[in-house]
């Protein structure tokens, strides 16, 4: 995996980032030995987590950064090889989806930046030119901060007809930009059958990374829109602190149904926008021994080369 580099580029003031790392990777135990993989190293190096972090570092400094975690979670944090500093850590009493982690992290956010710009993203993929992610974020905070676009997933171009990932499929271009990579959502599929996977394949739909640049005040009206019971479970604990915020939140969860962030909130809306990101970005999602021990040894070339 890349060692930790901070770099540093020009930030924008009202960006915040909210980063997804509450998953338990319950399907990669037989490499991880039980380690949630966004805080399994292969080699004593920085975790999935930390290169996440260094990654967002040079678009937002830490203290406008949030990350979910689990409640049992904390040990990992106390051992991490990158030490945690000034970020928002959010504990989540329980697993009640990504929709779930992500509203709670955003909560934070809502208190200090309510007119805020977000870049939301998971903690446990790879990516092979964070300079590639660093441009094009970049690009499309500008279309956000000049309100062309409201909400804007990262998709990543596809090199196989895959089912075990979420798949995007691109609507018209943008008209301001002579980009073809910008372009509305026509639709998602969340992990479909084969033959679904091969025509959203040659049709030119991209896999779904969940990165997602969007103005807080519109994410928060998607929210209550299409998931209200939640929106109003969570968003009054955003005033709470210390041990009434925990007691309060552990309460609201024994409530909660799981909910899903691209299944039950963004499938749902309008007027949704999409990048597409090269295949040459080199992402992926390494939810799976294959698609880790893949990335692993991918990475242990480009160290000899």
């Amino acid at each position: 995996m890349a060692r930790c580099i901070a770099a540093k580029h020009k930030m924008t003031e009202n960006l915040w980032s909210v980063v997804l790392a509450a998953g338990q990777g319950r399907r990669l135990s037989p490499v991880t030995r039980g380690i949630p993989k966004q805080f399994w190293s292969a080699n004593g190096g920085c975790s999935l987590l930390d290169e996440t972090r260094e990654r967002l570092a040079a678009l937002v400094p830490p203290e406008r950064t949030t990350v979910v975690v689990g409640q049992e979670h904390q040990r990992y944090l106390r051992s991490a090889r990158c030490p945690w500093t000034t970020e928002w850590l959010v504990y989540q009493p329980r697993d009640r989806g990504t929709a779930t982690g992500a509203l709670l992290a955003l909560l934070p956010v809502l208190v200090r930046a309510p007119n805020a710009i977000v870049l939301m993203t998971p903690s446990d993929h790879g990516m092979a030119e964070p300079a590639t992610f660093h441009a094009t974020v970049q690009e499309v905070v500008g279309d956000v901060m000049s309100r062309r676009l409201d909400v804007v997933l990262f998709g990543a171009e596809p090199t196989r007809p895959a089912t075990d990932y979420g798949w995007i499929t691109p609507g018209a271009v943008c008209p301001w930009r002579h980009d073809r990579r910008l372009r509305r959502v026509a639709g998602f599929a969340e992990k479909p059958a084969a033959d679904v996977a091969h025509r959203l394949f040659a049709r030119g739909a991209v896999w779904n990374t969940m990165v997602v640049v969007a103005r807080l005040s519109v994410l928060l009206g998607l929210y209550l829109r299409h998931l209200p019971h939640l929106t109003a479970t969570l968003v009054p604990c955003a005033s709470l602190s210390g041990t009434s915020c925990r007691r309060v939140l552990a309460k609201a969860y024994e409530r909660l149904s799981s909910a899903d962030f691209c299944r039950d909130l963004l499938a749902s809306a309008e007027d949704l926008a999409m990048y597409s990101w090269p295949a040459s970005i080199g992402w992926s999602d390494l939810g799976t021994p294959e698609r880790l021990q893949a990335w692993l040894a991918a990475d242990a070339r480009a160290r000899v080369a």
